[in-house]
């Protein structure tokens, strides 16, 4: 299957394949030289996930690249702190939930960029979008949800505060940048 080109990462899913069909590697070779699952590469080589630090570090050391040059991101750093976020959000909103905010988020930034805003700049915003989202989500479930089922609120409410502090990490790594 190729790689989906509206996938979130699909510029880093299309040089995760092209390094590892050039130092002709099977996916299952890469995932256990990575200490991660076959499928993990899969998702890894369609866009959908990025690998997190320590499996980024493998990567790039088998390779012979940094991690910024296997991800091809100027901030990497970032780029995790969003994909630990999107898997948090995956958490408390499912699967389709989560696409359906990371959409969102996405059109409403590129309407509001208009093209003046710097990488940097989009990013911090991206985030700031992504985080207003989780909190909104949050408020409806919290207000919505059947007393019965109060106890999940609850527990998605712990891991909408965890991935908010995630989010809010980023973005003051991000501002810390400018400086």
């Amino acid at each position: 299957m190729a790689t989906n080109k509206e996938a979130p990462y699909a510029e880093f899913g299309k040089r995760l394949t092209e390094l590892r069909k050039n130092a002709h590697m099977s996916r299952q070779e890469l995932a256990s030289a990575c200490d991660v699952a076959g499928s993990t590469i899969v998702n890894y080589e369609h866009g959908t996930r990025i690998p997190y630090a320590d499996t980024a570090v493998r990567m790039a050391q088998l390779f012979n690249l940094t991690v910024e040059e296997l991800l091809g991101m100027a901030h990497p750093e970032i780029a995790m702190a969003n994909a630990r976020a999107m898997d948090q959000m995956r958490g408390i909103n499912g699967k389709k939930g989560a696409e359906r905010l990371h959409e969102m988020y996405a059109e409403t930034t590129a309407q509001l960029a208009g093209g003046e805003l710097d990488d940097e700049q989009l990013m911090e915003l991206t985030l700031e979008m992504q985080k207003m989202a989780m909190i909104a989500q949050q408020h409806l479930n919290e207000r919505y949800t059947n007393r019965k089922y109060q106890a999940t609120v609850t527990a998605k409410a712990e891991a909408t505060a965890d991935a908010v502090r995630v989010l809010n990490d980023a973005i003051a790594a991000l501002q810390g940048g400018e400086n």
